[in-house]
């Protein structure tokens, strides 16, 4: 294990055990750590309360248990045993891997390398779930994690304009390890932004995933109709092998 400074500290949201609900792990069970703060604020975000720095950490130890509250901002190592307490407790071994979302990771690069370095000994995949704007954070954390689960937001559903130059940079270097791609797709989603993304991806490595994803209605957004999405599917298809429209299963579940 790289040596890391145990220390550091990060305002965190939540550290739980949940199914996935989106994407490529969707279905399997995950450890997730959740950051607090964001850079984007997106219009439809279902962890509003993670936006906010100010906070108590909320940690489980089982699926269901009841949470107990974490001062932060969060050391490492105080996250990482978090982490370890919810896995003593998986005797089925039915935890998958280990998720670092938000918020927005990237945020605190150093700390997530130095909690990912802390976590490698307990041979889980380490997932990392970044919006894609970030492409010098995620070279800084990059060798301590497995895979990148990069979220491209569209212009139309943000309602304004991101850093295109940096989700061409991101992309390359997310592709240094295992990457996926998922889009949130509303109603005001059109064929021509969808094919510049789907163009840039391809221009990478037309073999990466790509999750299509109506969003979940909130804050005013909708999703596109079916027969919209399976046009869009059929757009993506032009460039890219692997196209999948799926929900968030996990709101279906009922889960967190």
């Amino acid at each position: 294990m790289a040596e890391v400074d145990a220390g550091l500290t990060a305002p965190l949201a939540e550290i739980f055990t949940s199914i996935q609900g989106e994407a490529l792990f969707a279905g399997l069970q995950q450890v997730f750590v959740r950051f607090r703060g964001c850079d984007l604020g997106c219009p439809w975000c279902d962890t509003p309360a993670a936006r906010e720095l100010d906070g108590d950490c909320r940690a489980q130890t089982r699926p269901g248990a009841r949470s107990s509250a974490m001062p932060n901002p969060v050391s490492v190592a105080d996250a990482a045993e978090a982490v370890r307490r919810i896995l003593e407790a998986d005797e089925a071994g039915a935890i998958h891997s280990i998720s670092l979302t938000g918020g927005e990771p990237l945020l605190y690069p150093d700390y997530v390398a130095a909690l990912a370095a802390t976590l490698q000994p307990l041979d889980l995949p380490i997932m990392l779930e970044t919006n894609g704007q970030r492409p010098g954070e995620l070279r800084r954390v990059l060798r301590f994690i497995d895979w990148v689960a990069a979220d491209f937001k569209l212009d139309s559903a943000m309602g304004r304009p991101l850093d295109a130059d940096a989700r061409a940079e991101f992309l390359p270097v997310a592709q240094r390890k295992r990457a996926f791609v998922k889009i949130v797709l509303t109603d005001a989603a059109t064929d021509e932004e969808l094919l510049g993304v789907f163009a840039q991806i391809a221009a990478v490595d037309p073999a990466c995933p790509v999750f299509l994803q109506p969003v979940t209605p909130v804050g005013g957004a909708r999703p596109p109709r079916g027969l919209d999405l399976m046009r869009f599917r059929a757009l993506a298809l032009r460039y890219l092998r692997d196209v999948r429209i799926m929900p968030q299963i996990h709101k279906l579940l009922g889960l967190p």
